[in-house]
Order: C-alpha cells, then sequence, then structure tokens
C-alpha cells in the first residue's frame, strides 16, 4: 500500500523540514505531535511569530549567529528556526530530514532561482524521505498561469529535470487539499519521495 512507506509518526517521530515556512502553525503542531522539525525563512518578523506559537518565554530559546543568519534552538532540542537565506549552503542539514512540509514556498519563488531551491532540499533529505508539497493551480487560460507569484503549478512543472524530477520520483497528486478565498486559484496538494542516494 503506498502509506505503509511513509514515517509511522506514532512509532517513531521524524525529522521534518519547512522551507520559508513564515509563522505557518504547522511547524509547531508538528513539534506538539513529539516530530523534531527545522524552519527556514528570511523574515525576522515571521521567525518571531513563530516562536511566540511555542510559549510566550523567550527563555525556552537559545540564539545563535552563524554569519549573516540567526538560528534559534528551542530548549526541547526539537524544534530549530533558522532566519536567514534558504538557498546558502547549510553543512550541518545535510541528510538530515526524513519529510519536507513545503506549504506554497516553491510556488512562490521565481522560476530562475527553483532549480537551487530543490538542489537544496535533495541535499538536505534522506534517501526515501518524503516531501508534502501545496502549490496553486490558476483556472484562468489567458495568461494568468504564466504571472506569479504565486506561480501555477502542476506535477509536469513540479517534476522536470531541473527541478524535483532529477532526485525525486512523484508518489501521488492528491487535488485540492482545502478551499482557500482567492479567486480563480486552488490549493493542490503533491507528495514525492526522495528517490536517489547522495
Amino acid at each position: 500500500s503506498r502509506t505503509s512507506s511513509l514515517p509511522d509518526s506514532e512509532q517513531s517521530p521524524v525529522h521534518i523540514f519547512c522551507p520559508l515556512a513564515g509563522d505557518d502553525p504547522f511547524v509547531h503542531y508538528a513539534w506538539q505531535q513529539g516530530h523534531t522539525v527545522t524552519s527556514i525563512d528570511f523574515v525576522p518578523d515571521a521567525v518571531a511569530l513563530m516562536r511566540q506559537q511555542f510559549g510566550p518565554s523567550n527563555d525556552d530559546w537559545d540564539m545563535e549567529k552563524n554569519g549573516s543568519t540567526v538560528i534559534w534552538k528551542h530548549k526541547s532540542g526539537r524544534a530549530t528556526l533558522y532566519e536567514g537565506d534558504v538557498l546558502e549552503n547549510r553543512p550541518e542539514l545535510v541528510a538530515k530530514f526524513d519529510a519536507v512540509y513545503d506549504k506554497d514556498s516553491f510556488g512562490a519563488l521565481d522560476p530562475s532561482i527553483r532549480r537551487d531551491f530543490c538542489q537544496r532540499l535533495a541535499v538536505y533529505t534522506k534517501n526515501n524521505a518524503i516531501l508534502y508539497m501545496e502549490v496553486k493551480y490558476k483556472m484562468d487560460d489567458n495568461g494568468g498561469k504564466l504571472v506569479g507569484p504565486p506561480y501555477h503549478l502542476e506535477k509536469n512543472d513540479i517534476m522536470k529535470p531541473e527541478y524535483f524530477g532529477g532526485d525525486f520520483e512523484y508518489i501521488a497528486e492528491l487535488g485540492q487539499v482545502y478551499e482557500i478565498n482567492i479567486g480563480g486559484m486552488v490549493q493542490t496538494g503533491h507528495v514525492l519521495r526522495r528517490s536517489r542516494g547522495q
């Protein structure tokens, strides 16, 4: 069965990478469920809001600087929030993640930097890691699909060899995952698996 290859969170917590997560509540939710989470965003206010989801006390966090990046580490040892460039090389993250949660970050990126983003995710994930991705599907056929962000994306766009197609296999197209109030757009979900060794 397709789900038998997915990590069983009740038996073994997984390490989840959340690129360009902003203040997405999923990061805190996954942490509450016992998983280890790492997020990266370049907007300091978004990272500050993310930290607040874990509780009101800054005493729960240790802060360190690495070049231009600020790294917040939760005292639990299971949450790390990077405030910096998602495309920056971070050797400490190589082959570290069992799963990736990407809510709209790939679809928000300019096509000129998507290849670097995909390569970074491939380097950071373990072989057979699961990548859950949400992107926008635009209903407009009058040129609106080419304008972004957010950009219109479908399986063929996601799986181009220069994007995820070189290092991930396509597992499932989920269709609409929930309703959004943005005219002419549908929020769609896709599941990929890291398929090539490091």
